[in-house]
């Protein structure tokens, strides 16, 4: 396999898995947003990288940030945290929000509470119509 993407953060299981990502983050840039694409599993072990994705991508000083969950396949208590944690270091000067629409994702974000402190969209392209429109963020998520 071979990934082009220079910003591409692989975590490897040495065990039973061996050679498979445990989780992939890829991210992109659109007018002056980042966006990161997760896939795979979020949790303690994987969620520290998905953390240092989050601050290689403000280091450029973006308008906003979009972590896209949609092919992110577990999302644990580690993985929320670093969430939140995205979400204060970028605002109140930025706008951040999340693709969050399987059941793996925007279910346990639901269950936590966390659909009231983070914006959760049903697609990216939701996300950054809200982000990119003239008003910026939306306080309402489906467009």
């Amino acid at each position: 396999m071979q990934i082009d993407d220079p910003d591409a953060v692989f975590v490897d299981d040495s065990g039973a898995a061996q050679g498979r990502a445990l989780m992939t983050v890829v991210s992109a840039h659109h007018e002056q947003l980042v966006i990161l694409t997760v896939e795979g599993s979020i949790d303690v072990l994987t969620a520290p990288q998905l953390s240092e994705a989050v601050i290689q991508a403000l280091s450029g000083e973006p308008a906003g940030l979009i972590i896209d969950l949609t092919t992110t396949d577990f999302l644990a208590s580690a993985g929320m945290a670093a969430l939140v944690a995205a979400h204060e270091a970028i605002t109140p000067t930025g706008t951040f929000g999340v693709v969050a629409a399987g059941s793996a994702t925007s279910r346990p974000l639901t269950i936590m509470g966390l659909d009231q402190t983070l914006v959760l969209y049903p697609s990216l392209a939701h996300a950054v119509a809200a982000m990119t429109g003239p008003a910026g963020m939306t306080s309402d998520p489906t467009g």
